[in-house]
């Protein structure tokens, strides 16, 4: 494949990438779709686009999220 159609691929993904994530984020709290987000494979940063956040105040949610789930 040449690397114009790998560009435009990639692009596309991205969006729709992007576009499953706002629907999956929408009414939730940082706290409550960054863990679901993190799951799918999203990385603090594109999270924290999502949520217009930064990705350490994602990163702390992630934690929080994890801590909970262990003393469960």
């Amino acid at each position: 494949m040449d690397s114009q159609l790998l560009e435009s691929m990639e692009r596309k993904l991205a969006v729709l990438i992007a576009l499953m994530a706002y629907q999956i984020a929408e009414g939730k709290t940082v706290a409550e779709g960054a863990p679901v987000l993190k799951r799918l494979g999203l990385t603090p940063s594109e999270i924290a686009d999502v949520f217009d956040s930064t990705a350490k105040a994602v990163s702390v949610r992630i934690a929080e999220a994890k801590k909970k789930a262990r003393s469960k």
